[in-house]
């Protein structure tokens, strides 16, 4: 016959199935900043800070976790709820995710220590200035000299590009990470705002250099690289001219 588990190694066993999921959760929120919890309030209509077991495994789907149903249940049965046809305090869940950022409810003790953040967790590229990735010397050569052209485009015209993506971010069907679009959304505002005639070969190569490893794009990083430079302030420059 089938061979269970002593009830408290099974204990043991699906509390590490849940925390296991944990981290996982927390590791990919903190390293794409995902603003896990704009993705559970369409299914709390109430704004009860509770839903479903269903809808909370259908919430982390759409966040981009592809979980096991283990997984999904161990999560849900540790952040129970007081109400009774929403078993599950998804507020809960997120304020412990969030907190791989900073502890919750900080306000209310600002002179609470902070732990730094784990060394596991740090993404040192996200915020960088520069191309997100190498092609190859030939392929980086080729983008790097387009992204020359694209700035002295941007300079001639005199706009400013970043704000183009702040848009686009803001869309419901961004990925709603920090400094990230789609592709598609990428390709689509540098088409309409950047440079109209990039080509699609050149388009998809640039688009390439500012990908992650899920293929969003860091338009932080691009806009850093062709949107014009600061001038520094000279308060006697006017007066010496």
């Amino acid at each position: 016959g089938r061979t269970t588990l002593p009830s408290h190694r099974a204990t043991n066993a699906r509390r590490l199935t849940g925390e296991m999921a944990l981290d996982l959760v927390k590791d990919r929120v903190y390293k794409q900043r995902i603003r896990i919890q704009d993705f559970f309030g369409d299914f709390d209509r109430l704004r009860c800070g509770s839903i479903t077991p269903t809808q909370f495994a259908r919430a982390l789907a759409l966040a981009g976790f592809n979980l096991t149903q283990a997984q999904y249940r161990e999560l849900s049965d540790a952040y129970p709820s007081t109400v009774e046809d929403r078993p599950v305090c998804y507020k809960d869940f997120c304020a412990d995710v969030n907190g791989v950022f900073t502890k919750y409810n900080l306000e209310k003790a600002p002179t609470q220590e902070v732990d730094p953040a784990p060394a596991s967790l740090l993404d040192t590229e996200r915020f960088s200035a520069k191309p997100t990735r190498s092609l190859g010397d030939a392929r980086d050569e080729e983008t790097d000299a387009l992204l020359d052209a694209i700035a002295e485009g941007v300079r001639k015209r005199r706009v400013e590009v970043k704000p183009f993506f702040n848009d686009a971010c803001a869309n419901q069907n961004s990925p709603m990470r920090v400094n990230h679009v789609t592709k598609a959304q990428f390709k689509q505002v540098v088409r309409a705002h950047v440079s109209r005639e990039l080509g699609d070969d050149a388009m998809e190569a640039v688009a390439d250099r500012f990908s992650d490893d899920d293929g969003f794009v860091n338009f932080v990083s691009f806009s850093a690289c062709v949107d014009p430079k600061e001038e520094a302030y000279h308060p006697y420059r006017r007066s010496l001219q």
